[in-house]
């Protein structure tokens, strides 16, 4: 039967057996025990080495006070110095304090703590009600107007309310709840790692779906009003920008197709929705859809060919240069973008009449009225016409 030992002894055992290691060492350097000059160099070593313990142990002692004792069980009790606030509405508040890593919601006229350990609280940008927290790892939703909690932090994700509804994840399942915590809609979707923000728009919501990472749009119901096909969904202005294969169309606000899935780009600004089409024009329409600018051009600039005179510099009683003189084309080139990256060009006259659509990548003047033409290589004069 083995015999237990105390920890004192334990103790001594470990500092005899460093003592005796430490002599052992020592002899080879002439170290013998019990002669003066050993006293004398085992007083340093026990003072030396009493003095390095002490000062280990005071700040071992010093690190576990504070870093330990202070920091995390004391000072978050007693300091609540306010380091930032956010306002919920015009008297409730999210106050981030000093030393804590969680934040409070607070009543300013009140000056009353409504809820304490939060996470963090955002509102929804058309300032619902009901605004979504965090606590211990749970999302729920309290009233920003009067701070408390509405629905209890049971949701392992939870997003904003939008148009009285809010997505919510529980039990590895999506749904979308009113603010009565009641689901409304339930059918079966699956959050998506990297999801989008699950907010109605104009009665539609965008839903990724998880097998093939498309995108699509849900009603109020939870039906897809626009299959899950696309690379990509905006919604800008009451409209729904979608794309696919780099191409893009335009849903109106009632799920009517306004553009066709086939234009390298669609913007929307200003009341205007610009369309560039596959054949490398654009145009502008207003917001019904009714034509503002027949023809879109973003650049129109002159042309140079070389004649054939030279320009001789004189210098003295010799030429230094014989360079070619240029002169300025009849007509002039204009540039349509197409996408974001891509430019082509086409030929216009003085007066502003367009010779050739937009399908050449540049043109060149070569003459008074003759342009070369890529990436086709060819020649045409001021009508247009190819010369062979």
């Amino acid at each position: 039967m083995k015999k237990k030992i105390s920890f004192k002894l334990w103790l001594t055992v470990l500092f005899r057996g460093i003592c005796q290691f430490l002599q052992k060492i020592a002899r080879l350097f002439g170290y013998k025990e019990g002669t003066p000059f050993g006293k004398v160099i085992w007083r340093i070593f026990a003072t030396c080495f009493t003095l390095l313990f002490l000062i280990c142990t005071i700040a071992f002692v010093y690190v576990f006070c504070y870093e330990v004792v202070y920091r995390d069980w004391i000072r978050p009790h007693t300091v609540e110095e306010v380091c930032g606030i956010s306002y919920l509405s015009n008297h409730i508040v999210f106050q981030e304090l000093h030393y804590r890593d969680k934040g409070r919601v607070y009543d300013k006229n009140l000056k009353k703590v409504i809820v304490e350990e939060v996470d963090w609280v955002v509102v929804s940008d058309d300032k619902d009600s009901l605004a979504v927290f965090s606590k211990n790892g749970k999302r729920g939703y309290l009233n920003r107007f009067t701070g408390e909690v509405t629905l209890p932090a049971i949701y392992t994700r939870a997003w904003v309310f939008s148009e009285g509804l809010a997505a919510v994840e529980k039990d590895n399942e999506l749904m979308f709840i009113n603010h009565s915590g009641d689901v409304v809609i339930d059918k079966d979707f699956e959050v998506h790692y990297d999801e989008p923000q699950y907010a109605f728009h104009d009665g539609y919501c965008m839903m990724k779906n998880t097998v093939d990472d498309k995108y699509g749009l849900i009603d109020r119901q939870g039906c897809w009003a626009l299959a899950p096909e696309y690379d990509a969904i905006e919604h800008e202005c009451r409209f729904w920008k979608v794309k696919k294969d780099d191409v893009y169309g335009l849903y109106s606000e009632n799920m009517e197709l306004m553009y066709d899935v086939e234009n390298s780009l669609i913007d929307i600004y200003d009341g205007v929705i610009e369309v560039r089409y596959p054949d490398h024009t654009a145009k502008r329409y207003d917001f019904d859809g009714n034509l503002l600018v027949d023809f879109v051009i973003d650049d129109i600039e002159n042309m140079h060919y070389a004649t054939t005179e030279l320009d001789n510099d004189k210098d003295g009683d010799e030429y230094s240069s014989n360079s070619a003189i240029y002169d300025v084309a009849k007509c002039q080139r204009y540039m349509v973008r197409s996408g974001y990256y891509n430019e082509y060009y086409g030929l216009i006259d003085r007066d502003g009449k367009r010779i050739t659509p937009p399908e050449y990548s540049s043109i060149e003047a070569i003459a008074e009225d003759l342009y070369l033409c890529q990436p086709q290589g060819i020649i045409i004069n001021g009508k247009g016409q190819q010369i062979k």
